[in-house]
């Protein structure tokens, strides 16, 4: 049995989700089951085999949201946004942005109206075309400087373009995703201490390791990584026991079942002709939330 978790998203795995706008969603993927982006809701379904790191854009034609699947890199997908100003003829070498007024922008400068950009989604339109018609729209557009109009450009592709990437959930994203989140679920743990700690302790095949806890499970999940299934990990709680962690980086059968708990006051009472057994294991929670 291998202990290396798999490349493809599956049937209940955890991803975690990095939308345009910059925010992440921890996400569990279940067929049929909704996800939000933004004000839309599509569903899971395209995210199942698809590979770690894919790039999906929301298209909402025929009045329904769904995921669509981008062979481009990231970087591919910003750029034809940018390159929306050079298909339009570009900046100007001496425009200034001085006749530009915010509030006549708002109010008269587009010429499609919110009914006209609403049909053209529901017929279908990409994202990279919807953005082109709302700049072409624009009547102040050309008068911009070029950092404007970049600026303007992905201001309209927050909302009328919306990618998302399917991240892996390792130990580093999700320190990320938390300390944006909820740093309080990881007792504010940064990417930089978890990899400290993982150096300085040095996990591997065969070692047996004990860390006291009270990062949701993450810690001790992080570390049955590294034991790559070979060894075991005693995660010592001071409170009531969390061990969603080894749930959320899609740990294989093998690895999680190298993982125990025990309470503090256990481990510190414990008699050492006592047998190792009547320390109890707990096994991840089951009831951990389907997205945060």
């Amino acid at each position: 049995m291998s202990a290396s978790p798999t490349a493809m998203i599956s049937e209940g795995s955890f991803v975690v989700l990095l939308l345009s706008g910059g925010e992440r969603k921890l996400q569990r993927v279940r067929s049929g089951a909704a996800m939000r982006v933004g004000k839309h809701k599509p569903t899971c379904d395209p995210l199942l085999g698809a590979p770690f790191g894919a790039n999906f854009v929301v298209e909402t034609g025929g009045g329904e949201a769904r995921l669509v699947r981008d062979q481009r890199t990231i970087e591919e997908i910003d750029a034809s946004v940018t390159e929306v100003a050079a298909s339009l003829g570009g900046a100007s070498a001496d425009a200034t942005n001085a006749e530009l007024n915010d509030e006549r922008e708002a109010t008269t400068a587009q010429s499609l109206s919110h009914a006209e950009i609403e049909a053209l989604k529901a017929g279908g339109a990409s994202g990279e075309a919807l953005v082109h018609a709302i700049a072409a729209g624009s009547k102040t557009f050309a008068s911009k400087t070029a950092f404007s109009q970049e600026k303007y450009l992905r201001k309209k592709a927050r909302k009328h373009f919306q990618t998302v990437t399917a991240l892996r959930p390792s130990p580093l994203v999700l320190c990320d995703h938390f300390m944006a989140k909820g740093p309080d679920k990881l007792m504010g743990l940064r990417r930089d201490s978890l990899s400290l700690l993982l150096t300085l302790s040095d996990p591997r095949p065969g070692a047996r390791v004990l860390c006291l806890d009270g990062t949701s499970g993450l810690l001790p999940a992080a570390l049955a990584a590294q034991l790559g299934g070979d060894g075991a990990v005693l995660a010592a709680h001071v409170r009531q026991p969390s061990l969603d962690g080894l749930q959320w980086l899609n740990l294989t059968p093998q690895c999680a079942a190298t993982v125990g708990s025990a309470s503090l006051q256990q481990l510190l009472t414990w008699a050492p002709s006592s047998s190792p057994s009547s320390l109890p294991s707990s096994s991840p929670s089951s009831s951990s939330p389907s997205s945060s």
